[in-house]
């Protein structure tokens, strides 16, 4: 037991690294294609904060994915279950690797869940599926990035009504006012969804008037202190566009550090998912009908850790790709960018919703590049990325049930 458990974590970890090295274009790549961070900062920043996001928000989605697009208890072989979930992280992280290489920017969920199913349908049949569920996930990939696109160029057209289309008098006041506000309603967001988080709920339950404390006293002082740090950098810059667009280089930095922590917190749970299941069948001594259990904090770890490796070694490669090739970026447009990534993600990790990070930071590039016209799109690649994301689930599939067909003979043979 201790062996298999030992072997599903380290195809966990192989998952996390290919997660990792392919999502972390959705957190930086705004950041770094705008200039408002170095690609070495952005790298070691992300692997942090996906690490923070993992472990304290995490286990809302991994609980989602493991018993929620199979019917489990159509399961009664507890050795094929447990080879299967190890079958669907090899052959998922294969998947986003190979991704990864050619610097597209896929979905690790899809991957995950593709390669999920495949398993169902290997060993329960096309019944084992729960393909309600799987419709209502499917209709939240596609519409993610639509509502991300939107959310984008909402902010995006707000920024230039209120700050750039007024001139360049007072232009740096303005900026000082608008870019805290917003940065203040995103942190109001993850610091909510931390609130509400499986690893701090129960340590926060305990703060009594805490909502009233944050609503009347944090807030107001967040605004303030982020208010005192533009007018700072708003004294080394001059009363022209560029100047603001100074302000908006120094706040998106720190707004990516948010949308690290977003998808730290939502794609974990594609690298944990089938350890965590195998986890809770070795601790129930066969697969339960329902895995309500919280994921343990060192699974979440693992994840976490996994991620930031991948961060670290093959990150540049994806974020080259979103952060340069997709449409132009410049700091403004790149702060609404992660302005809306960081908090479509999160509410989503609340919620308990395993959206695509990928689709969720594609659609907000999208977004911002539409402000200047259809021209301001390439479009070409993008229907490399759309075409890529389309195969993703039927290819996971296939291939884990190849991996599984060679990993469930050895185990056989060995035993």
């Amino acid at each position: 037991m201790i062996f298999i458990l030992m072997l599903a974590t380290m195809g966990a970890l192989f998952m996390a690294f290919n997660n990792g090295a392919n999502d972390v274009a959705n957190a930086f790549a705004a950041a770094v294609g705008s200039k408002a961070i170095k690609l070495k900062h952005a790298l070691l920043i992300a692997a942090i904060l996906n690490l923070a996001g993992a472990v304290l928000l995490g286990g809302n989605v991994s609980s989602t994915l493991i018993d929620r697009v199979i019917y489990t208890g159509t399961f009664n072989d507890t050795q094929g279950y447990i080879v299967g979930m190890i079958s669907c992280l090899i052959a998922a992280g294969c998947f986003v690797l190979l991704s990864t290489h050619t610097g597209l920017p896929v979905s690790s969920t899809h991957s995950i869940v593709g390669s999920i199913m495949g398993i169902a349908l290997a060993l329960g049949g096309v019944h084992s599926i729960n393909w309600k569920f799987v419709a209502i996930l499917t209709i939240s990939w596609i519409c993610t990035p639509f509502i991300t696109a939107a959310f984008a160029l909402t902010i995006i057209k707000l920024v230039r009504a209120v700050i750039f289309n007024r001139g360049t008098d007072q232009i740096l006041k303005r900026t000082c006012h608008w870019v805290p506000a917003l940065g203040c309603i995103a942190l109001t967001i993850v610091a909510v969804a931390i609130e509400r988080g499986t690893a701090l709920q129960k340590y926060l339950a305990k703060v009594k008037y805490l909502k009233f404390y944050f609503a009347f006293l944090i807030l107001p002082a967040m605004y303030y202190i982020l208010h005192i740090v533009a007018r700072q950098i708003s004294k080394l810059s001059e009363e022209t566009e560029q100047g603001a667009e100074r302000i908006f280089r120094r706040f998106q930095a720190g707004l990516s550090c948010l949308v690290g922590f977003a998808i730290g917190s939502n794609d974990v749970a594609n690298s944990i998912t089938p350890v965590l299941a195998i986890y809770f069948v070795m601790k129930n001594n066969g697969i339960p009908e329902a895995f309500n259990s919280a994921a343990p904090v060192w699974i979440l770890a693992i994840g976490g850790l996994g991620m930031s490796a991948g961060v670290l070694m093959l990150g540049h490669k994806v974020i080259y790709t979103m952060g340069h090739k997709i449409t132009l970026l410049t700091s403004s447009r790149g702060f609404s960018v992660d302005f809306s990534i960081a908090t479509t993600v999160t509410l989503s990790s609340m919620l308990g919703i395993p959206v695509s990070s990928t689709h969720a930071a594609t659609g907000a590039v999208i977004g911002v590049g539409l402000e200047r016209g259809l021209k301001g799109l390439n479009f070409v690649l993008l229907a490399k990325i759309f075409l890529t994301w389309i195969v993703t689930v039927p290819m996971a599939a296939l291939l884990t049930i190849i991996v599984f067909g060679f990993l469930n003979t050895l185990v056989s043979a060995i035993l």
